[in-house]
C-alpha cells in the first residue's frame, strides 16, 4: 500500500507540474478541471501579493500547497530552512529571502519534473542560497541537527509514514528548532470508502490526520510546545467544496461537512542548555587556538581579518578541548566594537552565545569600554536583547572604524550600538 500510494502521488503531481493532467484527475491537486472550483478552495489566495515580488508570475498558480507557511513561521536572518516536499519552490525561495544571504534554504521532493520546474524558477529569480535536494520525505538527506526551521505545506500528509516523516524531520534540526507546517487536518474520522481512495491520498485528504493524532504524533517523534492552528474550514456542501470529494453523495458531504480543515502545526525541539564551568569553559584565547578559530568564523560566513591582530580581546568556548564558540572586540579609547561571535552548529541554542556575549561585555566594562557597537548582518535580533539598539553607520566613531579590520567588509551591514555605564 505504500508503495502504491507513493508512486500515485508522484504520478500525478509530475502530470500537475507539467500541465499533462491533475493530482487528482484534473489539472489541480484536489480535482476537476485546469479551472476548478477545488484548486481555488484549495490552494486559492494563499499568497498576497507584496509576499511574490520578483518572483516568476506563474509560480504561485503552480504551487500545489493548501497554506502559507513563510507568512505564519518568523524566519531570522542566517537561518537555515528546510521544506519538506518543495515543489515548484515557492515556500523555498520566499524562506531564502528572509533568512538573507548567510542563511539557506533547502528544498527536498521526489519528484524529477518539480525538481526541473524548481530549479528553473531558481535561475529566473538569481537567489543563490537556495538548494533543491531529490529524496523522500521519509529519509531525509541531511545531517543530524543541521536545520533550523522545517517548513511544509500540504505535503506531511500524503505520506503513509508519518512516523518516520515526523521522526526525520526531528532529527535534522538543530536543538531549538522550529517545526512549522500547513497540512490538512481532520476534526473527525473519514469514512472507509475515503480512507481507501487512493485519488483522494493523491488530493491531500484521505491521509490527513485528526488533530489529536497530528499531536500524539508530534510528542512521540520527540516536539514539545505543540500547536494546531485552523486556517481554513472547507464547506463541501457548497458548489465548490463538490469538487473536492467527488465520490461522495450529497447525504455524506452533509455528514462530513466541517471535518476537513486547513492548519498551521507549530511545534519545537527542546533546547539542550549547557552549563558555563560544567559542561564548557570560557577563556581567553591564544595563539594555537587560531587555526579553529578561523575554520568557526568561515563556516559561519563571518569575516577573518584582523583576528591576530586583536587575539588578545577573543574568548572561545572550549567543550573538551575542541573550539565551539568565538567572540571578539577591537577597540578604540573608551569604545569597542564586538566581532566575530559563532557557535558551531552542534552546539547553538544551548546558552554558548550568551555566555560569550556576558563574557565580551563584562570584560570592556572592566578595561575602561563605556560604549560597545556591532556591525551584524544575522544577529541583530539577537543582540537586542542586551539593549543594543540600531544606529546608523555614521554614529561610530571614526577612530574605532578606522582602526577596525571590518570597516571595508561590512557596509551592508546593520550597525547597533549600546551604552556600557
Amino acid at each position: 500500500m505504500k508503495i502504491d500510494i507513493r508512486e500515485l502521488v508522484k504520478e500525478k503531481y509530475a502530470q500537475a507540474i507539467t500541465n499533462k493532467g491533475s493530482c487528482c484527475g484534473g489539472s489541480s491537486c484536489c480535482g476537476g478541471d485546469s479551472l476548478s472550483q477545488a484548486t481555488k478552495i484549495i490552494t486559492g489566495n494563499l499568497y498576497q501579493q507584496d509576499q511574490v515580488v520578483g518572483l516568476p508570475e506563474d509560480l504561485v498558480a503552480k504551487t500545489f500547497g493548501c497554506g502559507n507557511p513563510t507568512a505564519l513561521t518568523e524566519l531570522h536572518a542566517g537561518e537555515v530552512v528546510l521544506d519538506l516536499g518543495s515543489g515548484a519552490g515557492l515556500d523555498v525561495l520566499l524562506s531564502a529571502q528572509r533568512v538573507g544571504p548567510y542563511g539557506k534554504a533547502f528544498g527536498l521532493d521526489m519528484t524529477d519534473e518539480m525538481l526541473s520546474a524548481a530549479r528553473a524558477n531558481q535561475a529566473k529569480t538569481g537567489i543563490s542560497n537556495a538548494e533543491f535536494l531529490k529524496g523522500h520525505i521519509e529519509d531525509i538527506p541531511l545531517p543530524d541537527n543541521s536545520v533550523d526551521v522545517i517548513i511544509s505545506n500540504c505535503v506531511i500528509n500524503l505520506s503513509s509514514d508519518k512516523d518516520r516523516v515526523l521522526k526525520e524531520a526531528y532529527r535534522v534540526l538543530r536543538p531549538g528548532g522550529r517545526f512549522a507546517v500547513s497540512d490538512i487536518v481532520l476534526t473527525r474520522p473519514l469514512p472507509p470508502k475515503v480512507q481507501q481512495d487512493l485519488m483522494a491520498w493523491a488530493g491531500c485528504i484521505a491521509g490527513a490526520l485528526q488533530e489529536k493524532e497530528y499531536r500524539e504524533k508530534l510528542t512521540a517523534a520527540g516536539f514539545q510546545n505543540v500547536e494546531i492552528q485552523v486556517t481554513r474550514v472547507y464547506d463541501l456542501t457548497s458548489s465548490q467544496g463538490k469538487d473536492i470529494l467527488p465520490n461522495l453523495t450529497d447525504d455524506e458531504r452533509h455528514e462530513l461537512n466541517g471535518s476537513i480543515v486547513s492548519a498551521f502545526i507549530r511545534a519545537k525541539k527542546a533546547n539542550i542548555k549547557l552549563t558555563p564551568g560544567l559542561d564548557y569553559h570560557i577563556r581567553s584565547a591564544n595563539s594555537s587556538d587560531y587555526p579553529a578559530i578561523e575554520r568557526l568564523l568561515s563556516s559561519n560566513g563571518l569575516p577573518v581579518e584582523g583576528i591576530l591582530e586583536n587575539l588578545n580581546d577573543f574568548f572561545v568556548a572550549d567543550y573538551d578541548g575542541n573550539i565551539v564558540g568565538v567572540i571578539g572586540m577591537e577597540r578604540s579609547g573608551t569604545s569597542v566594537l564586538l566581532r566575530s561571535l559563532a557557535v558551531s552548529v552542534d552546539r547553538r541554542k544551548s546558552g554558548i552565545a550568551t555566555a560569550l556575549v556576558n563574557k565580551a561585555l563584562e570584560r570592556a566594562i572592566q578595561t575602561g569600554g563605556n560604549t560597545a557597537y556591532l556591525l551584524t548582518n544575522t544577529a541583530a535580533t539577537y543582540m537586542a536583547r542586551w539593549d543594543f539598539t540600531k544606529i546608523e553607520r555614521s554614529e561610530i566613531p571614526e577612530s574605532l572604524l578606522q582602526k577596525s579590520a571590518l570597516n571595508c567588509a561590512c557596509y551592508d551591514s546593520i550597525c547597533m550600538k549600546l551604552d556600557l555605564l
